[in-house]
């Protein structure tokens, strides 16, 4: 039944995102597939401090078409780093609440690591985790155990943020001399080390030459620090008509997918790490998990 229906939308700087999941009377949520509309709202943000115009207009026309499909179940909006960074992104939530009347939240970097840790980490167990999520204006890595973080840390590098000025070698080796230093101590070294977002998916789907997408072979790849290189190098010798081609990454990713397999690789340097675990479960499990739905911050905000 519609009632007993819920949804989250993912507002992100090169993307929105949507997940419908039901829960059933022991607590398990179902959900069904996710649904992305590449918008790029966090389009040269570093220069004008706003959202792009284009970018809105798209978010809207996504959301308005999401609206009709799912009607009047609850939703949680969710906006990260572009959101919370832009001089008119409260006022882009507004319009939001105005013309969908979803409950929705700009969310701090902390709050976003500890939902994607939530999400990522659930079947990890009582494993020691670490998650690193790459997005497109933020990298937010968290460690943890049992699905709650203990220890996390919001970095203001993203793919989309960071994709205009890395695209061959050159650049590649200078955005990494830019991050190594960024990588804060962790306080222990985790058992298994999770990545989510669209730049290590994207990494396994192109490892796993998936044409088209496929979510469950996606989830649980690994990763060898090592192909995280062999895919800098082998895309950085490519024109970007040639990256637009390649098996497995979408084309409205090709030019920032460089830039973010770097923070990948900075981050595995930095912490002497052999190999990421992707998973398909990030941020929007994690809103699910957390009970969001019943959660008074997300009232009126």
């Amino acid at each position: 039944m519609e009632q007993d229906r819920f949804a989250v939308v993912d507002i992100g700087s090169n993307s929105l995102r949507l997940l419908q999941g039901t829960c059933d009377e022991k607590g398990h949520w179902q959900f069904l597939p996710k649904e992305l509309a590449t918008t790029r709202l966090g389009y040269d943000i570093e220069n004008t401090g706003r959202l792009s115009p284009a970018g809105m207009e798209d978010s809207f026309a996504a959301m308005a078409a999401w609206k009709e499909k799912i009607g009047t179940i609850p939703v949680c909006a969710v906006a990260t780093s572009a959101v919370r960074e832009a001089k008119d992104g409260q006022a882009f939530l507004a319009e939001v609440r105005a013309r969908f009347g979803w409950r929705c939240r700009a969310v701090t970097g902390l709050e976003e690591a500890a939902y994607s840790f939530r999400g990522a980490a659930a079947a990890a167990g009582d494993k020691l985790a670490a998650v690193i999520d790459i997005g497109g204006g933020s990298t937010e890595f968290a460690l943890g155990r049992n699905g709650q973080a203990a220890w996390s840390h919001s970095y203001p590098f993203g793919a989309v943020r960071s994709g205009g000025k890395t695209q061959t070698f050159e650049e590649c080796v200078a955005q990494q001399e830019e991050c190594l230093p960024e990588w804060l101590p962790l306080p222990v070294q985790p058992e298994i080390v999770i990545g989510v977002g669209g730049t290590l998916t994207s990494l396994a789907a192109m490892e796993l030459q998936l044409d088209p997408y496929d979510p469950e072979q996606v989830e649980g790849c690994v990763i060898p620090a090592e192909r995280i290189t062999y895919w800098i190098d082998t895309l950085t010798a490519m024109t970007a008509e040639e990256r637009r081609h390649v098996k497995g990454l979408q084309p409205r990713r090709s030019d920032i997918i460089v830039a973010g397999l770097v923070i990948a690789h900075s981050c595995l340097t930095a912490y002497n790490i052999p190999s990421l675990t992707i998973s398909e479960q990030d941020l929007l499990e994690g809103v699910f998990y957390s009970g969001a739905f019943q959660d008074a911050a997300w009232f009126n905000r």
